[in-house]
């Protein structure tokens, strides 16, 4: 038969400041102080459940922190909030759809590099750089909008999409193309720094690409000092074969290109107006034939109106 030990406690009557006799047991003097003193509201910390003792859960008083999430400033001139890299290509292409000038500006770099596959030359500069996306916007005119595809975000904060321009919600040919961008962050913004764009090309060799690219991979072979220097210079070659065209061909060739298309220009003319001539006699005709089935019918109303009304 097991005992248990009792331990006897020692009540000693306590007369507090305010002439209150309150029992307590022998304690800790801390114990005895909060009894002394009147408490207020108490204010019970939400409990953790998640401390494993002896396979059983127990409660933890300590306190949880609670952590909000910085607030992102949105830019009071327009509501479109930049929160990462798919944010400033998708506002890119917004502005560039809407016109948007000074959405443009504040998203591209002072330094801003582009590249372009449709120019022999790269881009420098932001001045440079904003003059050709401000033309693209007003070629692409109110009617014409770039539709994007799938965003993808790399390291080094590298963002590349695949687009194509729609027309009234319609795909135009060979308008694909494929863009990379690589932004900074300046003043705790992020802007566009460097950018590739690829544009799908409307000739298409089919077979013919492999036929060129085994003709110049032989080429480059058999002459390797001459491929190094082409290679890292191949802007300065297309200039040097242009300033050639222009001293050489250019005052042959330009002027019977120009007459050429003052022709065409006005064989287009003649068929436009030919095509409205036709187009203001087949009106004619259309109302004069109206006219006439307009009379026989009348006529043939009255003659079957007419021995009716007779008496």
């Amino acid at each position: 038969m097991a005992f248990a030990a009792v331990f006897p406690c020692q009540n000693i009557p306590y007369r507090c400041r305010f002439n209150l006799t309150a029992l307590t047991n022998v304690r800790s003097p801390i114990y005895r102080r909060n009894l002394q003193i009147p408490r207020g509201k108490e204010v019970v910390p939400e409990p953790i459940f998640g401390t494993r003792n002896a396979g059983k859960y127990v409660i933890s008083h300590r306190w949880r922190p609670q952590i909000t999430p910085p607030a992102v400033a949105a830019n009071s001139e327009s509501s479109f909030e930049i929160l990462s890299l798919s944010d400033v290509v998708k506002k890119f292409y917004r502005c560039i759809n809407e016109g948007d000038r000074k959405g443009l500006e504040d998203l591209i770099s002072s330094n801003c590099r582009l590249e372009d596959s449709t120019f022999p030359y790269i881009i420098q500069g932001k001045k440079e750089v904003m003059s050709l996306f401000i033309q693209l916007a007003e070629s692409m005119g109110e009617t014409v909008h770039f539709k994007l595809g799938t965003i993808c975000e790399g390291d080094e904060l590298t963002a590349s999409v695949n687009w194509h321009l729609e027309w009234k919600n319609d795909q135009i040919p060979f308008s694909r193309g494929c863009s990379v961008f690589q932004c900074s962050n300046e003043d705790g913004r992020l802007v566009i720094m460097n950018a590739q764009i690829i544009t799908e090309s409307p000739i298409k060799p089919a077979k013919l690409a492999m036929t060129l690219l085994k003709t110049v991979t032989s080429l480059i072979n058999e002459f390797p000092d001459a491929a190094k220097w082409f290679l890292k210079s191949p802007h300065i070659i297309l200039k040097a074969v242009l300033n050639i065209y222009n001293l050489c061909l250019a005052p042959v060739v330009n002027p019977v290109l120009t007459f050429y298309i003052t022709l065409w220009r006005i064989v287009a003319r003649t068929l436009g107006y030919g095509i409205s001539f036709l187009h203001i006699i087949a009106r004619f005709f259309n109302k004069h034939s109206s006219s006439n089935d307009n009379d026989k019918d009348t006529s043939n109303l009255e003659s079957e109106q007419g021995p009716s009304s007779l008496p």
